[in-house]
């Protein structure tokens, strides 16, 4: 089991370079990156309403897991050889994109850029890891409904949230001015 899947720490993320005022078309590719990642933000707040609603009592174990697996944000992950349902398939899909189209668009054009982009990567890696753990412990969650189990589920999708949530802040701030920069469209 991967519980000890560390989070990166915030302070230690690099800094993109300042591209300076950018104009209305330049703030394009930003704004478009920030509503993809509000898509999963939203995701990220119905998965924490289901949790809460089993918490409660108003959802059972197994309505959690079969809400989540049937839920527009999850597929399967099964390439990797484990099962994380549609919100896994989601996220690596978008991040496969960034890391195969966005990401080699932006590096080699300034020293401070490629730094991001090579810690942006790295928490891809984290990400992922951290998207099997949620599905492997919303699973188990169906077998054992105990509250112990619950909560290494609630656990595991806290840890997930509270990165993802980072995380996309962070590329938006520092990847987004630059996608507008060297007018790159997402």
């Amino acid at each position: 089991m991967s519980k000890d899947i560390q989070i990166p720490d915030d302070s230690t993320r690099p800094k993109a370079p300042d591209f300076g005022n950018l104009n209305e078309h330049q703030r394009q590719p930003m704004r478009h990156l920030r509503a993809i990642h509000e898509h999963h933000r939203r995701n990220m707040r119905m998965m924490r309403t289901l949790l809460e609603g089993v918490r409660t009592g108003d959802t059972s174990a197994s309505e959690f897991h079969a809400q989540i697996k049937d839920n527009p944000i999850f597929e399967n992950y099964q390439i990797f050889g484990n099962l994380c349902g549609q919100h896994c398939q989601m996220v690596n899909g978008h991040h496969q994109i960034e890391d195969m189209h966005m990401f080699p668009a932006l590096e080699g054009r300034k020293k401070a850029l490629d730094k991001v982009v090579k810690r942006l990567r790295e928490e891809h890696k984290v990400v992922h890891a951290l998207l099997v753990q949620l599905n492997d412990e919303a699973a188990r969650l169906i077998d054992d409904p105990s509250d112990a189990q619950f909560e290494r589920t609630v656990a595991a999708h806290e840890k997930l949230e509270k990165l993802l949530l980072s995380h996309f802040g962070y590329e938006e701030d520092e990847v987004g001015p630059a996608m507008g920069y060297y007018e790159l469209a997402v």
